[in-house]
């Protein structure tokens, strides 16, 4: 009888490593998603400030990066401030309008910020294993 006995130490025992594993992802993503999103957001000033010219001297500097609070992720919003000078005219500057072609400063800035973003993920992901 007492072969058929079940010993649940070894799955208690992964139970309390995912919980921490849970906590160290937890706490390792806001600063990767906090540094990335200041990255976004500089690299998209630096790219408004070659394209807009000077009707568009005020935009770069709309463009913001700011924490949005959610209990369960880390999450940042990256992009023109409308209560700034100028910062509502993202939306023509990034995509266009009948004055100009799109500027893509943004979708730049995205592309060349991604693949630090993936690795620095991707790193945390690998030091919880």
């Amino acid at each position: 009888m007492a072969d058929n006995m079940l010993d649940a130490s070894e799955l208690l025992q992964f139970d309390e490593m995912l919980d921490d594993a849970s906590r160290r992802a937890a706490e390792g993503a806001y600063p990767i998603v906090k540094e990335h999103a200041l990255k976004l957001r500089d690299r998209w000033r630096e790219n408004a400030k070659e394209t807009a010219g000077r009707h568009g001297r005020h935009y770069p500097r709309s463009i913001t990066a700011e924490q949005v609070f959610d209990r369960s992720a880390a999450e940042w919003e990256v992009g023109p401030d409308s209560a700034l000078p100028q910062g509502g005219m993202g939306r023509g500057f990034e995509f266009g309008s009948i004055n100009q072609p799109p500027h893509l400063d943004g979708a730049w800035a995205t592309i060349e910020t991604e693949p630090e973003f993936n690795a620095a993920v991707d790193n945390l992901t690998r030091s919880l294993l």
